[in-house]
């Protein structure tokens, strides 16, 4: 299979070298499609949780939601640090 693939090549350089020009295109145009961002961005991830129980106060949000909240995701791995903030019927 190799060798009838190499005589081929030999055989016919120019397809050869147009399908290596079409592969070298490909690369520049998938390069140019690329998202890259000039300056990388230096936050750490964050994830923010937004409830809204209708009507409970900041005490009652801070019980029933940011407090189990918290308690759940202070096991994770990774985590640095924990910070949250109950407003009438808003934790974050």
């Amino acid at each position: 299979m190799i060798e009838r693939l190499v005589s081929a090549a030999v055989r016919a350089p120019f397809l050869v070298l147009m399908a290596a020009l079409a592969l070298v295109g490909v690369g520049i145009h998938s390069y140019m499609q690329l998202d890259i961002e000039a300056y990388p961005n230096p936050v750490a991830p964050m994830i923010e949780v937004i409830g809204q129980p209708e009507g409970w106060s900041a005490e009652e949000v801070e019980r029933y939601v940011t407090l189990p909240l918290e308690t759940g995701l202070v096991g994770m791995l990774g985590l640095e640090h924990v910070r949250s903030q109950s407003l009438f019927g808003l934790p974050t």
